[in-house]
């Protein structure tokens, strides 16, 4: 599976032939060996209809032109020879490739969760969290169809045209010649339609984040929603993001569906003209029945591979557009993060470590509105001091600076004399407890929960930690006690119950 490389490392894609060379070695490169069998699958599946095309010439040859005795069981030996090797290929096309298609689908997801995970509040803050998943979900599902049913099906359609021309150029070049003309029209035609979908495909990815953010509301709001009476609004804005996402889904079938039947009919226009001229060629004897045969079989099984092309564009350039959005999330490089050569965070043993000072600090959140201004105070170690003032003094912001969520734009924070931004942001973490006015649980057990606060922490230390956070007799008068799950952000406890779960953690 990929790892998440650095920002040197990572080129800049512009345009699709980069983006698509970026793809297939950030998620097909790490699976060379099921992708070499898909490829010889896929090789063996372009083969055979080429075979069974040439077949059908001596099949008319010697069964009822120039009959012969040997070929009567001869050629349907063959031929059910061949429908074995296809058959046989294409399931082993099918369980590669899928193989493939559910390992990239699993490789961005995870790319896309290193990213985020290492997001800092202010690019989190930025994007609502639904359309977050909506990026994880969607345009994952959409990137891998791109790679599976666009990039590696196109490989074998294309194989399969130019063994469908060569039978072709054996039999009558000068018909074969007439017959190609019509792929350009074909490619000009499948390249419009591409563009279309692409901007209505874009927009759909959009109205889906739209749609995951309205549902994610709602649900986050639940209790909102039910006191305001907001039950009809809510729903409205919802049924109203479902509908522009349906407009932009409906833009992206006509665009996609009109394709195939675009390239049927100038395939067809194509075969018109090859059947007059054959038909010229034949009566004037320079076109045998066998020739004409096996040319017929080999264009009308061509057909197949130029629809299928026409399709695998349409579903390419969605997937394009997909990938330009997960890129940015795996691009996306934290603004916070370790300094070159940051050390690990040492606290003096007590009674003296923990010696927190603020010296001229400031810090906005945006421009021209200051939340800290010059601020400078000192917290000696083993005190416990309380910060107090109205909301908006910057009393979160404090914190949030301290655990370096956000940065100090000017200023100086430290630790025991350590400058907070020359040391690691794990041991600063580590090193740090955070308990918020609406403390959060994960939908785990409770003793997980507490054992959050320390790596590897023993049940009889998140016991220790519950009894002196005055948890532990609530939480063993539960049916489950310390297994009982706090349900999504704790919600199953009250509310004093998460405090001090959070307190204990």
């Amino acid at each position: 599976m990929k790892t998440n490389p650095s920002a040197a490392e990572r080129p800049v894609a512009q345009g699709d032939w980069p983006l698509i060379r970026r793809l297939l070695r950030d998620y097909l490169g790490p699976q060379k060996t099921v992708l070499a069998g898909a490829i010889l699958c896929m090789i063996g599946g372009a083969l055979t209809p080429p075979a069974q095309a040439w077949l059908v010439g001596p099949a008319v040859n010697y069964l009822f032109l120039h009959p012969r005795a040997d070929m009567l069981f001869l050629i349907p030996a063959a031929l059910v020879g061949l429908v074995i090797v296809r058959a046989a290929a294409n399931f082993g096309e099918a369980v590669l490739v899928g193989s493939l298609g559910q390992r990239i689908t699993a490789g961005t997801q995870t790319d896309m969760a290193q990213s985020m995970v290492g997001f800092d509040l202010k690019t989190l803050n930025a994007v609502h969290s639904g359309a977050f998943i909506s990026n994880f979900l969607y345009d994952a599902t959409l990137l891998r169809e791109a790679v599976v049913k666009g990039i590696l099906a196109c490989g074998k359609e294309i194989i399969s045209l130019i063994l469908f021309a060569a039978l072709m150029l054996y039999q009558n070049w000068r018909l074969t010649l007439i017959s190609l003309v019509v792929l350009p029209i074909i490619a000009v035609v499948t390249r419009n339609l591409g563009r279309s979908v692409r901007k209505a495909s874009g927009q759909g990815m959009v109205d889906s984040g739209a749609l995951s953010t309205a549902l994610a509301e709602m649900l986050d709001g639940r209790r909102i929603v039910k006191a305001y009476g907001l039950e009809e609004h809510t729903l409205a804005r919802i049924q109203a993001n479902i509908d522009r996402r349906l407009e932009s889904l409906l833009k992206v079938l006509r665009s996609s569906a009109i394709s195939a039947p675009a390239a049927d009919f100038f395939g067809g226009l194509g075969l018109a003209v090859v059947l007059f001229i054959s038909g010229y060629l034949g009566t004037h004897g320079q076109l045998t029945a066998d020739q004409f045969a096996s040319f017929l079989a080999a264009m009308l099984l061509a057909q197949q591979p130029v629809r299928n092309l026409s399709n695998v564009w349409t579903v390419t350039t969605t997937g394009i557009a997909a990938a330009k959005r997960v890129y940015e999330i795996v691009d996306t490089e934290p603004s916070i993060k370790d300094a070159p050569g940051a050390k690990g965070l040492r606290i003096s043993a007590p009674p003296f470590g923990g010696n927190v000072r603020f010296a001229g600090v400031s810090f906005a959140y945006q421009a021209g509105s200051a939340a800290l201004d010059n601020i400078s105070f000192e917290v000696p170690a083993g005190k416990k001091v309380a910060l107090v003032g109205p909301s908006g003094a910057g009393k979160s912001t404090i914190f949030n600076l301290l655990l370096r969520f956000y940065d100090a734009n000017n200023g100086r924070i430290d630790i025991d004399g350590q400058d907070i931004h020359a040391v690691t942001l794990n041991s600063l973490r580590g090193h740090l407890a955070l308990v918020t006015q609406e403390p959060f649980l994960f939908d785990d057990t409770i003793a997980a929960n507490i054992g959050y606060g320390r790596a590897g922490a023993t049940q009889d230390e998140i016991e220790s930690a519950a009894r002196s956070a005055a948890a532990h007799e609530f939480i063993a008068a539960l049916p489950m006690g310390y297994d009982t799950r706090t349900g999504e952000g704790g919600l199953r406890l009250s509310g004093g119950q998460r405090q001090r779960i959070a307190i204990a953690r």
